[in-house]
This record gives structure tokens, C-alpha cells and sequence, in this order.
């Protein structure tokens, strides 16, 4: 379960991610959740990918959150890549209420991704460690959406940290909204390296991916590793590989 661009998936283990495991997104500052969330998604549809896979997702949303940056609009969902019949949503008010229904949903089998938003103050590691042990007994992919950015330890595979970043202009209309983009740290990932990137996501009838937008990514942050092409090299790693 990769996400199809080369610089990023070396950086994962055996080139992908953990399938039945559990991952966590954190905005980097306030005001990036829905761009968080719009990468969880994109990734989401990559996992859909799958020839085999045919189940659908689940969101669980967080009211407060809800209330805050708005309900998920329909045509962007299908939009970034998820067949309408394949995406399923619920808002819940608690955040206890909200970890039990991601637990229940994950090792109930029948769904192939359960995303979620999470206060990072119910994020600790014995709440993801139960999420990590449900995502592997439903064979299913957890990813967490942290509400806020959070450097506390977590059960997850595999942690990122996502930027707001400015989409390129469309060639057929400067002025119209250009396609999604971020700029996105790969902070920790078990068994693979840290890495920095910034991404656009593709998205039409035919298929759905992300790109990376040359010349503007740091490639990998782990010591000792090379970076991409053209970056600068500082005399200390950005990150620790934890």
C-alpha cells in the first residue's frame, strides 16, 4: 500500500505502507486539519486501489471539529477518488465515543479503511495500541486524523505531519482553484525512513494519485542518507528517526 511516487515509497518499508495497521496524520499548525484531512482521504483512495479490496470506507467525524472547519462536501469526496457507494460517515459529539466506535469498526471486518479525528488529549498510547490491535484483527487500515499537531508517543505505523501548500495554476484557467497540495513530513515510520515532500493530488475518471512537485522536495531526513537532488544539506538531521 503505497502512495505510486518513487521518492516517497522508498523511504516506507518494502516500499508501502503496514495494510493492517494503524497510521496518524497531525496538522503542523493550526489552521491545516482539513488539509490533513484531505491527505488521509487521498490516501484512503489509494488504499481502494487494490484490486482485491472491495470494501467500503468509514469516516467517523468529531462534532467540534465538525463545527469548527465545516461537514465533508460530497462532490469533493468523489471528487478526490471515492466512489459515492464506498464512503460511509458519522459524527459523533464524545471523543471517548468516537475512539470505541473506530475500535469497533476496525476489527469488525467489514470495511477496508476507518479514518477518524482524535483529540490529541485521548490520543495516548494505550487508546492507539487498542486501534492498532483492532486494525490488525479486521485486516483493515486505521489512520487517525490528530485534532491538533502532537509529538507524543502513539501505537501507529507510521506518523505525518501535513502543511497547507499553494496548488499550481491550471493551464486552462490561472484563476480557478488548482488541485490539492501539501507539504508533507513523513516524521516516523517503523522500519523505514523520514522523509519530506511536497505533493499534489491528481484526480479524475480514469484514475487517482498523487505527484510530487520537483525541485520543492527535501527527500530523506534519516542521518547518514543522502538527500534528493538539488536540496540542501544541513550539518544536522531536520528529524530523528525514532
Amino acid at each position: 500500500w503505497g502512495l505510486g511516487v518513487e521518492v516517497v515509497d522508498r523511504n516506507l518499508p518494502e516500499g508501502g505502507l503496514a495494510v493492517n495497521g494503524l497510521h496518524d496524520i497531525s496538522p503542523a499548525a493550526y489552521g491545516d486539519f482539513p488539509a490533513a484531512c484531505g491527505f488521509a482521504l487521498a490516501l484512503a483512495v489509494r488504499r481502494l486501489k487494490e484490486e482485491r479490496e472491495r470494501r467500503p470506507i468509514l469516516w467517523c467525524r468529531l462534532e467540534t471539529e465538525q463545527r469548527e472547519y465545516g461537514r465533508s462536501f460530497g462532490h469533493g469526496v468523489v471528487q478526490m477518488g471515492v466512489p459515492r457507494q464506498r464512503f460511509l460517515s458519522i459524527t459523533l459529539r464524545k471523543p471517548v465515543a468516537l475512539l470505541w466506535t473506530l475500535e469497533e469498526a476496525l476489527k469488525s471486518g467489514c470495511l477496508s479503511v476507518v479514518l477518524g479525528d482524535v483529540a490529541t488529549q485521548y490520543a495516548d498510547l494505550t487508546a492507539t495500541r487498542r486501534l492498532a490491535l483492532a486494525a490488525q484483527a479486521g485486516r483493515a487500515s486505521g489512520i487517525i486524523v490528530l485534532t491538533r499537531y502532537y509529538e507524543d508517543s502513539t501505537a501507529s505505523v507510521s506518523r505525518w505531519c501535513i502543511a497547507t501548500s499553494a496548488s499550481q495554476s491550471l493551464h486552462f484557467n490561472p484563476q480557478a482553484p488548482g488541485v490539492p497540495a501539501w507539504d508533507v513530513t513523513l516524521t516516523r515510520v517503523r522500519s523505514g525512513r523520514p522523509g519530506q515532500w511536497r505533493l499534489n493530488w491528481q484526480s479524475d475518471h480514469a484514475s487517482s494519485c498523487f505527484t510530487v512537485v520537483p525541485g520543492l522536495s527535501g527527500g530523506a531526513l534519516h542521518p547518514g542518507t543522502a538527500e534528493a537532488p538539488g536540496s540542501h544539506t544541513s550539518g544536522q538531521p531536520a528529524l530523528r528517526a525514532g
